[in-house]
């Protein structure tokens, strides 16, 4: 016999998710309190406890509902230009999108989370939605030989970690041809026959 989730705690759960949403987007984290919610959504406090056990909890679930993701490159492009593609699409995100800012500030203020709760998922979240696709560019570029074979992870961070520190710190945004040198950097070293 398969489980079914009660459509008035899935509807309850909504409510509460659009109002911690939009109250994300007008004020940041710090606007979304239990008051602020259940005045927004209609929804009893008991309620929202029983779908959210802390307010982080809420918080990562709405951040995770607005997550947006970057835009994946055409797979027919040199390597170089899908990651010049997909970090220019990280940047974007990071840089033009207070709601990235204020989210990865907000993992990075060091929320407590495992695995099993909304904080660990929105963490492996937002970490799945850069390093995924890097993570496909990098695999492709290393198993048909243009690349040599190397710790992904710290390609990733190699790639996008300098805008998320640019972005934290308050340095100047990065240009198109900012990315360009980033991207040309990590291949200096990663070309296949080149190190």
């Amino acid at each position: 016999m398969t489980s079914t989730t009660d459509p008035r705690r899935a509807r309850s759960r909504g409510k509460l998710l659009d109002a911690a949403s939009s109250l994300l987007l007008s004020g940041g984290a710090a606007a979304v309190t239990v008051e602020a919610v259940t005045r927004a959504s209609g929804v009893a406090r008991t309620t929202l406890y029983r779908n959210f056990p802390s307010t982080d909890s809420l918080i990562a679930a709405a951040f995770q509902r607005l997550l947006p993701t970057p835009e994946s490159p055409s797979a027919d492009l040199p390597v170089r230009d899908r990651l010049v593609h997909l970090c220019t699409s990280i940047t974007t995100l990071i840089q033009n999108a207070p709601m990235q800012q204020s989210m990865i500030g907000w993992l990075a203020m060091g929320r407590s989370a495992s695995d099993d709760d909304e904080v660990g998922r929105l963490r492996r979240s937002v970490v799945d939605s850069y390093a995924a696709p890097l993570h496909e560019v990098l695999s492709a570029a290393e198993t048909d030989g243009t690349l040599v074979p190397g710790d992904r992870d710290l390609a990733v961070a190699q790639l996008a970690g300098p805008v998320v520190l640019a972005r934290m710190i308050g340095l100047r945004p990065f240009t198109p041809r900012d990315v360009e040198r980033l991207v040309d950097d990590f291949l200096r070293g990663r070309m296949a026959g080149e190190t």
